[in-house]
């Protein structure tokens, strides 16, 4: 069996209805698949995230289709560690070895696993020889400056619902009114529901050592990247002095990049993603590596469907992967995608969704939607909401 083609495929879903986008969970978002071919008719398809869908598709789509498909094409897709080692080998000096490359490697990746499961009639988890069924997730939402607290509450109900005992908020530059926000949700949702906070980069230590210590009494389980990842030594920093555990990952970049990020206690937690860190290999590398540093990981995941089948198997399989990410809002999506809603809200059991079971990453997917949702290009930065637009 020999691979015969890599495509990459971009498209934009825009949320239906007639008014216009309220929330930011409203808006367009872009997405990147991969379709991977044998000559034995053998498919398997991957997907690229670059924090939340993919912002500049055509980017990694160039990428991809110049710098990657002629290292593959021809080769037997079996063979997914050396493939894996061929790209990177050939694109480290000339493209880099953190960023977008990582990122179209790991799409890569995905879709040779996918295809490598439906050739043996096993699913990853199987092929990775992983125990779980299911995987508990946090329900991941918006930011607070978007409702008032019963507002919020009500957004998570879909999947509270279901049993899930974990949320996560975004706060935006006015972060004074968002603390107001966040302790009157805290309040509603009762000491059984656990409460993360995402900072989204956008404040200086100092805004975020303050911030940490007004949300200690809100018994916040973690603090999400507070500060730009660049600041290394005051993000190492902001570890020492706050009271609340702080989380960095979905932008780290392999194994390497993680292993600079524990030395230093640059994270109490660690969120790697499997479609943005390196593939799925990687992110159990990565996790395999926390698990000796005594550090917990919590698996980024904000894409498509198959971003989200391939994180789930790389949980299944990784056994210290406490809780993954559910960006819930994106469901506008996979239930097009997919005929069964097999990764919808209504599928989650007690707070966990269950592993896709059927070959490769389990997902039969509708490929006629991606033409459904032509590619659009991002709106401009002075169109961007508030929160996008600077650091305190």
């Amino acid at each position: 069996m020999k691979i015969v083609s890599l495509k990459a495929i971009p498209i934009t879903h825009v949320h239906g209805g007639q008014r216009p986008a309220e929330h930011l969970f409203e808006l367009p978002v872009s997405f990147l698949f991969l379709r991977v071919e044998t000559d034995a008719g053998v498919v398997g398809h991957g997907e690229v995230c670059d924090s939340y869908g993919c912002n500049f598709p055509l980017t990694v789509q160039a990428i991809i289709e110049e710098a990657l498909a002629p290292l593959l094409v021809g080769e037997d897709p079996q063979l997914i560690d050396r493939l894996v080692a061929k790209m990177r080998g050939w694109t480290r000096r000339r493209l880099g070895d953190q960023g977008i490359i990582i990122q179209a490697i790991s799409g890569v990746e995905v879709a040779l696993w996918d295809l490598l499961g439906k050739a043996l009639g096993k699913s990853v988890t199987q092929l990775l020889g992983g125990s779980r069924d299911q995987v508990p997730v946090y329900a991941s939402g918006t930011l607070l400056e978007e409702g008032p607290p019963d507002w919020h509450r009500e957004f998570f109900e879909p999947c509270l619902s279901q049993g899930v005992r974990a949320v996560k908020v975004r706060m935006g530059l006015d972060f004074k009114r968002d603390l107001e926000t966040l302790h009157g949700l805290r309040d509603l949702l009762g000491d059984d529901i656990q409460v993360m906070v995402d900072g989204s980069e956008n404040y200086t230590l100092p805004t975020a050592v303050e911030i940490a210590r007004a949300m200690q009494d809100c018994g916040v389980l973690f603090f999400e990247e507070p500060i730009p990842q660049c600041n290394r030594e005051g993000i190492a920093r902001l570890v020492r002095s706050s009271p609340v555990p702080i989380a960095y990952g979905e932008h780290l970049f392999s194994l390497h990049d993680f292993q600079d990020c524990l030395i230093h206690r640059r994270a109490d937690i660690v969120q790697p993603d499997a479609v943005i860190c390196g593939g799925i290999a990687e992110g159990r590398r990565v996790a395999a590596l926390a698990e000796t540093f005594g550090v917990p990981v919590v698996p980024h995941a904000a894409a498509g469907p198959v971003a989200l089948a391939a994180n789930l198997h790389f949980a299944a399989s990784a056994p210290n992967a406490q809780v993954l990410e559910y960006a819930f809002t994106l469901d506008r999506l996979w239930k097009e995608m997919l005929p069964e809603p097999i990764l919808s809200p209504g599928a989650l059991q007690d707070g966990c969704l269950p592993v896709p079971a059927g070959p490769g990453l389990g997902l039969e997917m509708d490929e006629g939607v991606w033409s459904q949702y032509p590619y659009q290009a991002p709106r401009q930065v002075i169109t961007m909401p508030s929160w996008s637009l600077g650091h305190l």
